[in-house]
């Protein structure tokens, strides 16, 4: 019997309710999963409207429940007993009628509201970020991107997890390719669970060979919606607070959620400032180094003067100084970032200002190593996407070696390796280089709002017009 098939696949679980209630003269079984229901829903809008029907057969009972007897605004019937208890997963009743499966959506209503984006902060934008529930993160969508072209297509990852994918777009600007090519990559994922930012990630993207993010995630909705607007596709999955978007290169990266706050002149500004963050944060600790051991002549005879000074009593050379200090400034990070919030600010403070104090005056480390790498870590927290820190943190070690092996001839060709490797990665068939591969010099720039009439070329939509 179906109702035997529904207490064996669930007989382990502790959280199933199953009870047997007489409905118009007919006995039935009733099931669902504690917690992901609401109990008064199933009283008041289930069990109440049943127990006032007459006596009656069953065929005629299940047709009552088919014809909005029951009072649920979601009631289907179930072709097996798999697919009743997905049902009871996802938060439905079913009840059983004989051999008749029918699941009834009581939902409960426990879940995160939205609150203020906690990574990606903003002084003039929206302060809705999104949750832990798929539906809750279409809703916030639908406030911001009104238009009925807003396409949803859902489907179910994962033969354990069950996790559901959403892949929203615009219908009429997004390109259809787009659309399709990301389509193919869903459905042809097949693994026992999809839980993680980075499976989400690795499984759209392949198993790249790369540190650079090939998905841009957001957990604001309305830099979301920004970029549907402007004809990107947007992946969300269910319990995870973010969202993602594709295709994405370099400029997309480097631009913030803030930037849409301000002027045009001050943005631009802004921008120019962060893409010179991203210069120094990967070439700073490297220069140092090449400058220090191959090329001092290169150096201004006082600053020369004084960082000799400082290392007169240093053991250790100076490439073994900023490889330390970089990791020493990694593993702060870490500790700060795996630490209650509390006791991770009091670990970054005894970190950088006791201990490096402390090691300075033993003549361990030399102020002006330890000046340089604290000022490429201040770079990497300038940029907007933590992603892109990340991917230059690793190219930041490799360029460091490579100027410590010779000199600047060595990190001009670790530089000509990264220029090399990031122009022959794509995204969804995108360069990731845009706009600086195809020449357009904009992306260094905000454009303004008022004048930009048309999308951006490289994102392929339908409708490139912006402004009629």
């Amino acid at each position: 019997m179906s109702a035997s098939a529904i207490r064996r696949t669930f007989a382990d679980a502790a959280d199933l309710v199953a009870r047997e209630v007489t409905v118009a003269g007919q006995r039935v079984q009733l099931f669902f999963l504690d917690g992901l229901t609401s109990a008064s829903e199933i009283a008041d809008f289930v069990l109440k409207p049943l127990a006032a029907l007459p006596p009656c057969g069953a065929d005629t009972l299940i047709r009552s429940c088919a014809d909005g007897t029951v009072y649920a605004a979601v009631a289907v019937r179930c072709e097996s007993a798999d697919d009743a208890c997905a049902k009871l997963t996802a938060g439905f009743c079913v009840l059983c009628v004989g051999e008749a499966l029918l699941a009834f959506e009581v939902k409960s209503g426990e879940k995160r509201a939205p609150s203020p984006p906690q990574v990606e902060n903003t002084v003039k934008g929206a302060k809705d970020a999104f949750t832990e529930t798929l539906r809750t993160n279409t809703a916030l969508i639908r406030r911001h991107v009104r238009t009925p072209q807003l396409q949803i297509r859902e489907f179910t990852v994962g033969r354990r997890s069950r996790t559901t994918v959403a892949l929203l777009s615009i219908g009429g600007l997004t390109d259809p390719a787009l659309v399709s090519d990301m389509a193919r990559r869903i459905e042809s994922i097949d693994v026992d669970g999809m839980l993680t930012p980075a499976a989400v990630e690795e499984y759209l993207t392949g198993s790249r060979r790369t540190a650079f993010p090939l998905l841009q995630y957001t957990e604001r909705a309305d830099r979301f919606s920004q970029g549907l607007l402007d004809g990107q596709l947007g992946v969300l999955a269910d319990g995870l607070p973010l969202g993602y978007l594709a295709p994405v290169c370099v400029g997309r990266l480097m631009t913030s959620p803030e930037d849409r706050g301000r002027d045009y002149v001050s943005a631009s500004a802004v921008r120019l400032i962060r893409y010179l963050a991203l210069a120094l944060h990967l070439l700073l600790p490297g220069l140092f180094v090449a400058m220090a051991q191959f090329h001092p002549a290169m150096i201004p005879t006082p600053l020369l003067r004084a960082i000799l000074q400082s290392k007169e009593q240093v053991p250790f050379p100076t490439v073994m100084e900023v490889l330390g200090l970089l990791i020493a400034f990694e593993l702060l990070q870490q500790a700060g970032l795996h630490l209650p919030q509390s006791i991770g600010s009091t670990v970054s403070i005894i970190g950088g200002l006791v201990v490096g104090t402390a090691a300075v005056e033993a003549r361990l480390i030399s102020p002006s190593a330890l000046i340089v790498v604290a000022a490429a870590g201040v770079c990497g927290f300038a940029l907007p996407q933590q992603d892109l820190s990340n991917a230059a943190r690793v190219w930041q070690f490799a360029l460091t070696v490579c100027a410590s092996v010779a000199g600047l001839f060595g990190l001009t060709a670790g530089g000509l390796c990264l220029l090399v490797r990031l122009g022959s990665l794509t995204s969804f068939g995108r360069p990731y280089l845009a706009p600086f591969s195809e020449g357009i010099p904009a992306g260094l720039v905000r454009p303004r709002l008022a004048t930009q009439k048309y999308r951006d070329p490289l994102l392929r939509a339908q409708d490139r017009r912006n402004q009629r």
